[in-house]
């Protein structure tokens, strides 16, 4: 079944997708929002009938599904135009915080809840709540779904609570994002994404020119006929659907349906139970139970999409690990690469030459495995003479070209001051400023080897220079003291000068 042959099929159906058009939002994310009004106008008395087990609740959680900005929201803005009614909606919170809304209260004259939606716009928060510790948040849902017995049974009374089954009315609205599901999914094997409707709340279809609001949706509720215990089973007009029901049984018992799919047929039982409703009808017919069928591929569509979009970001984050890592090691590797040339070269400046085996074992343990590649990109460098002999090779420092040529050269540091030429009066040019400029690069590397140093450093010298040595720099000068003279002691020496 198309979209357009789904939103066509009734009347209720046409002004959900109206008030979809006029308000900017999915149709199908409409439709399940209004979906969740429906289950939560109708009392916790009416149930599906037990075909399998006990009877079943019409408790309902769909979670609303879009990239950031995809406008999860509006779907449930747009529900309360189109199905509008006194329900109470309430934030999501704590496990304990479910069964509170519904306890009977203490007081026969406080009002007693049968009926909410729990409004959680974002998944973020369900995944906090759910990962504190002690959370009984998603067995709590669970259950709820399932309109099961909530609540605790304490040593006090006062954290005492207990719901008994089928005495409340709850639904869940969450929104979801692709790659922030994982509280659901992770729970797969406990069955919370089993219980959960999946609706889809972008639409490319979209037109930019908006349609006028229809009127709302009759929100009149079909007139029940209950049973001797007060309960309103929904009725099941087409034989079809208790074969595939218990044929769907027989198949999850033989371990031959996909976990996934696990309550879609209870799930799905739900969805047509509150078609019938909506359209003011307590037994489902054909008609139910095709659009059923439609409303369902369309959420199994929208979870393998949420699924596929985890898996693709999930890969996307590692390759990003992967590359910082790789660029770390990269890093890493070219440093100690470049310390290992350093120290051959002071090796050989002292000892003139030296064997293959004696020159890595002057190496610090970190830097021996950088020996081979570091002698050999010295040798054709021109800086290290290689000298083969009968006992092995033997390596040399080279006369031409020079260390210097080979290690960045220290800069000569310019003086200020009388017959220099920086100073009072005479002009800079840009060549003194650049020759300054290296100047202050040139302070930034090892005093020793030359090695670029991490701005951490305050030394003035590289780990490898440093260690074990005492670096002996002159002590500067004492300065002069500086004594008043008058004018009177200036003539003085200035007449005494003269007559010498």
């Amino acid at each position: 079944m198309t979209d357009d042959e789904f939103f066509s099929a009734t009347d209720e159906l046409k002004t959900i997708h109206q008030w979809a058009r006029a308000k900017y939002a999915a149709p199908w994310s409409v439709f399940w929002a209004v979906l969740l009004r429906v289950a939560a106008s109708v009392g916790p008395n009416v149930q599906l009938p037990g075909l399998i087990g006990g009877r079943a609740s019409l408790n309902l959680i769909v979670a609303f599904a879009s990239p950031s900005g995809g406008g999860k929201g509006i779907s449930d803005k747009v529900a309360r135009q189109a199905w509008p009614g006194e329900i109470e909606e309430l934030p999501l919170g704590s496990g304990e915080g479910i069964a509170a809304a519904f306890k009977k209260p203490d007081n026969d004259d406080e009002p007693h809840r049968t009926a909410a939606i729990f409004m959680c716009p974002e998944i973020d928060t369900l995944t906090g709540l759910a990962s504190r510790q002690g959370s009984v948040l998603l067995a709590q849902l669970k259950s709820m779904a399932m309109g099961e017995q909530i609540g605790q049974s304490n040593a006090s009374k006062a954290t005492s609570r207990i719901v008994p089954e089928h005495s409340y009315r709850a639904c869940l609205s969450v929104g979801a994002q692709p790659g922030h599901t994982g509280v659901v999914f992770d729970d797969t094997t406990g069955g919370t994404p089993q219980r959960i409707i999946w609706a889809l709340t972008i639409d490319p279809t979209m037109p930019e020119t908006p349609t006028p609001a229809p009127a709302p949706l009759d929100t009149t509720i079909p007139a029940w006929t209950a049973g001797d215990d007060m309960v309103v089973e929904i009725q099941y007009g087409l034989a079809e659907i208790a074969t595939t029901v218990i044929g769907a049984h027989l198949a999850r018992q033989r371990g031959e349906a996909d976990a996934l799919d696990g309550h879609a047929m209870l799930t799905r039982l739900k969805v047509a139970a509150l078609i019938a409703i909506m359209h003011r009808q307590s037994v489902v017919g054909e008609r139910e139970w095709r659009l059923s069928e439609a409303a369902m591929t369309k959420s199994d569509e929208t979870r393998e999409w949420l699924l596929t979009e985890a898996t693709r970001m999930d890969r996307e984050k590692n390759r990003a690990r992967a590359i910082t890592q790789a660029t770390r090691e990269e890093y890493f590797t070219d440093r100690m690469h470049d310390r290992a040339k350093a120290a051959l070269l002071r090796r050989l400046d002292k000892v003139d030459e030296e064997s293959a085996g004696k020159l890595r074992g002057q190496l610090k343990a970190n830097l021996r495995e950088h020996f081979g590649s570091a002698i050999a990109e010295l040798v054709s460098e021109g800086a290290v003479l290689e000298i083969p002999t009968e006992r092995g090779t033997r390596y040399s420092i080279s006369k031409s070209p020079t260390l210097d040529q080979v290690q960045p050269m220290k800069e000569q540091v310019k003086c200020v001051g009388p017959g220099s030429n920086v100073g009072p009066g005479v002009d800079s040019n840009p060549a003194s400023e650049a020759e300054m400029s290296r100047s202050s690069v040139a302070a930034r590397r090892c005093t020793v080897c030359f090695l670029d140093l991490p701005a951490a450093n305050l030394t003035g010298v590289c780990d490898d220079c440093g260690d074990g040595e005492q670096i002996h720099r002159p002590d500067p000068a004492p300065a002069r003291e500086l004594r008043p003279v008058t004018m009177g002691q200036l003539e003085r020496r200035r007449l005494q000068g003269l007559a010498g």
